[in-house]
C-alpha cells in the first residue's frame, strides 16, 4: 500500500500544479527567467540575468527549442542596464504574443517535474529514518504545502534549487552516516547542480563541513533508534559511522571536487581559474579580498560565476529593493522577517507539528547524529537570510529549509515505540486539517496566509511582494472582467506582462482619483513601489500613490492580489497630494 500512497500523493501534487499554473500569468521573475533561458540556448552567453546561475533557466527553456519562437536578434538590449533581462523579456513578449501563454505553460513543466522528484526524496529519507508511516506523514506535509505548491508551478529557480540542495544533504547523510561507498558521487553531483542553480548553494560548503564533523560524534544505536525512530535494516542499519575523521574529510573533499567540476562543466569550462584581480567586481564583499596575495590565487569557478555572485551582492548591500512588513517600508529589512513570515505563511498544522517534533526530540534526549542532517541546514538557511541579508521580499528565500522540516515531521510516527490510538487519531486530525487548509486556497497558493494571520484576504496587513502579489493574477482578472461585462478597466498592475496579451482593454490609473472600474494590484494599493514596464513610457509607482482608493470598498479581489473597485462618476474630494 505504501508505494500506491506515494504514487497517488505525488501524482496529486503534479496535477494540482498543472491545473493551477494554467490560470496564472507569468510572475515578475518568470517574465525575465524564461526568455533569458532561451537566450542562453541560442547564444551561449550567460551574461543576461547573471544574478543567479544559468542552469534552471536553461532547463525551463528547453521545451521552447521545440516551439516556433521569434526573436529579433538585431535589437540590442545593452542600454537596459540592470533592467536588461526585463527589456529582453518585453521584446520576447511582443514578438511571441500569440504563443506567449503556451510558451510559459511548457516552460513551467520542468519545475513541476523537479518538485515531484524532490517529493520522492523527501519520502525516501523520512522512510529510512521513521519507517513507512513516517515517510507518508512527511510526504503529505510536502505535497500539500501551499508554499511548495505556489512555487512548484513557476519557471523560477526556487524549487529547482531546493531540490538539488536537499538531494546534496541526503546523499551526504548516506555517505557519512550510512557508510554507502559511492554516495559521495551523488552528493558532489547534486552539490554542483545546486551551485549552478542559485548562489545560496554556497552555504552548502559550511553545512557539509559541519555535518561531516557531527557525524563523527559518538552515539549509540539504541539512542539513535529511540530518538529518531530509525528504521531497522539488517543490511544498512543506520548505526553510528565509525569511519575515521580522515576518511570523512576525504569524502568531503571528493564531494567538493565533483561539485566544482560540475560547475565548470556547466559554463563550458570558460573563464575558469582566473584570479580575482582579473575579474571585474563592485561589491564590498569581494572588495575585501581584492588585495595581494589573496587576489592572485586562481579561483576554481568560472569568472562569469564570480561576476554574477558579485552583482547579486551589490543589490543586497545597496538595498535596491524596498522591503515591506506590517505596513512599514525599509531598505535594510528586519532580522526577524523570515521568522515572522514563516508563522503567518504556513498552515497552523505545520506550526503544531513543528512544536511536537521539537518536543519529541527533547523528550528522548538523544536523537542521534542523523537529526543534525535535518536541523543544521534549517538553522543555516534561516540564520543566513535573517542575519546577513537585506532582501526581505518573500518566504521563497527560505523555501530550501522546508523539505528538511517535513522529513523531521515524520518523527511523529516514531516506529521504535507503539503508537496509541489517541495519538494516531490526533495525527490523522492534524493531517486532515493541513490538507483542508491547502485545498481551500486552490489555485491561489502564492497568496496563502493562515488563520492566525486572518487568511489570504488579510495577507496585506502582514507581507507583500512575492508573499502575496507577484503579478500572477492577470488571467483571472480577464475572466472577471468578461463575466461581469466590463469592457475597459483603469489598471495599475504589479507585473511586466502587457494586459493586452490576454485581451484586457485598459488605461493606466495613478495617484489622481478617477471614476469607473479600477483594478489595482495589492502591492501598489498598500504602498510598495515599482515600475510598470508594459506602459509606454514605463511609469514609476511611488509609495502611497493609491491612498485615495482606501476611501472605497472593493467589489472584488482577484486571487487575493488584485483589488477591483467601481468608483462613482463623482469621486469624493481628496486632500491635495503633498509635493
Amino acid at each position: 500500500m505504501t508505494p500506491i500512497a506515494v504514487f497517488l500523493l505525488l501524482t496529486a501534487m503534479g496535477i494540482t500544479c498543472v491545473l493551477s499554473l494554467r490560470v496564472k500569468s507569468p510572475t515578475v521573475d518568470e517574465f525575465a527567467h524564461l526568455p533569458a533561458g532561451y537566450y542562453y540556448w541560442e547564444t551561449g552567453d550567460f551574461s543576461l540575468y547573471d544574478k543567479s546561475p544559468p542552469l534552471l533557466r536553461l532547463v525551463c527553456a528547453l521545451p521552447l527549442l521545440l516551439e516556433d519562437v521569434t526573436v529579433d536578434w538585431s535589437v540590442s538590449h545593452e542600454r537596459g542596464g540592470e533592467w536588461r533581462p526585463w527589456v529582453f523579456g518585453t521584446h520576447f513578449m511582443r514578438h511571441n504574443a500569440q504563443a506567449y501563454d503556451r510558451l510559459f505553460f511548457w516552460g513551467r513543466l520542468p519545475v513541476v517535474t523537479l518538485a515531484v522528484v524532490l517529493g520522492l526524496f523527501v519520502f525516501r529519507w523520512a522512510k529510512a529514518l521513521y519507517g513507512p508511516i513516517g515517510g507518508i506523514i512527511s510526504l503529505v506535509f510536502y505535497t500539500f504545502c501551499p508554499n511548495m505548491l505556489a512555487h512548484a508551478r513557476l519557471a523560477t529557480t526556487d524549487v529547482g534549487f531546493t531540490c538539488f540542495m536537499f538531494m546534496t544533504v541526503y546523499y551526504a547523510w548516506k555517505s557519512f552516516c550510512i557508510r554507502e561507498k559511492w554516495s559521495w558521487i551523488g552528493a558532489g553531483g547534486c552539490f554542483g547542480l545546486a551551485l549552478l542553480s542559485k548562489f545560496t548553494a554556497l552555504l552548502l560548503f559550511p553545512v557539509l563541513a559541519v555535518l561531516a564533523m557531527v557525524s563523527a560524534l559518538p552515539t549509540t544505536a539504541a539512542g539513535s533508534e529511540e530518538g529518531l525512530g530509525v528504521r531497522q535494516d539488517s543490511r544498512k542499519r543506520p548505526v553510528p559511522d565509525l569511519l575515521s575523521l580522515k576518511n570523512r574529510v576525504a569524502r568531503l573533499g571528493l564531494m567538493v571536487i565533483t561539485a566544482l567540476l560540475v560547475v565548470n562543466l556547466g559554463y563550458g569550462f570558460r573563464g575558469g581559474f582566473e584570479p580575482l584581480s582579473r575579474i571585474t567586481h563592485k561589491s564590498r564583499l569581494l572588495g575585501t579580498f581584492d588585495r595581494p596575495p589573496i587576489n592572485r590565487i586562481p579561483l576554481p569557478v568560472p569568472a562569469p560565476y564570480v561576476q554574477g555572485f558579485d552583482s547579486q551582492k551589490v543589490d543586497a548591500e545597496q538595498g535596491v529593493f524596498l522591503n515591506y512588513l506590517r505596513g512599514r517600508l525599509s531598505t535594510t529589512g528586519w532580522w526577524y522577517y523570515f521568522i515572522y513570515a514563516f508563522f503567518v505563511k504556513v498552515p497552523l498544522a505545520t506550526i503544531v507539528t513543528l512544536l511536537l517534533s521539537i518536543w519529541i526530540a527533547l523528550r528522548t534526549k538523544n536523537g542521534g547524529n542523523h537529526l543534525a542532517f535535518l536541523v543544521v541546514p534549517i538553522l543555516t538557511i534561516l540564520a543566513a537570510f535573517s542575519l546577513w541579508n537585506r532582501l526581505n521580499v518573500g518566504i521563497r528565500y527560505i523555501l530550501p529549509a522546508f523539505p528538511f522540516l517535513f522529513v523531521w515531521f515524520g518523527s511523529l510516527a516514531c516506529p521504535a515505540r507503539p503508537v496509541p490510538f489517541v495519538r494516531k487519531a490526533a495525527i490523522g486530525a492534524l493531517l486532515v486539517s493541513y490538507g483542508f487548509a491547502s485545498v481551500s486556497v486552490f489555485p491561489n497558493y502564492l497568496s496563502f496566509f493562515n488563520t492566525l494571520a486572518g487568511g489570504p484576504e488579510n495577507g496585506h496587513k502582514h507581507l507583500l511582494d512575492s508573499n502575496l502579489d507577484w503579478g500572477q493574477d492577470l488571467k483571472q482578472l480577464k475572466g472577471y472582467l468578461k463575466t461581469n461585462g466590463i469592457s475597459e478597466v483603469g489598471l495599475a498592475y504589479f507585473g511586466h506582462v502587457d494586459p493586452s496579451i490576454y485581451g484586457i482593454a485598459y488605461h493606466t490609473v495613478d495617484e489622481r482619483p478617477q471614476a469607473g472600474h479600477i483594478a489595482v494590484s495589492a502591492n501598489y494599493l498598500f504602498g510598495l513601489p515599482y515600475v510598470m514596464t508594459y506602459t509606454s513610457p514605463p511609469k514609476t509607482i511611488q509609495p502611497g500613490a493609491f491612498q485615495w482608493l482606501h476611501d472605497y470598498s472593493p467589489v472584488a479581489c482577484i486571487g487575493h492580489s488584485i483589488y477591483v473597485y467601481s468608483i462613482p462618476i463623482t469621486p469624493p474630494e481628496s486632500p491635495p497630494l503633498p509635493h
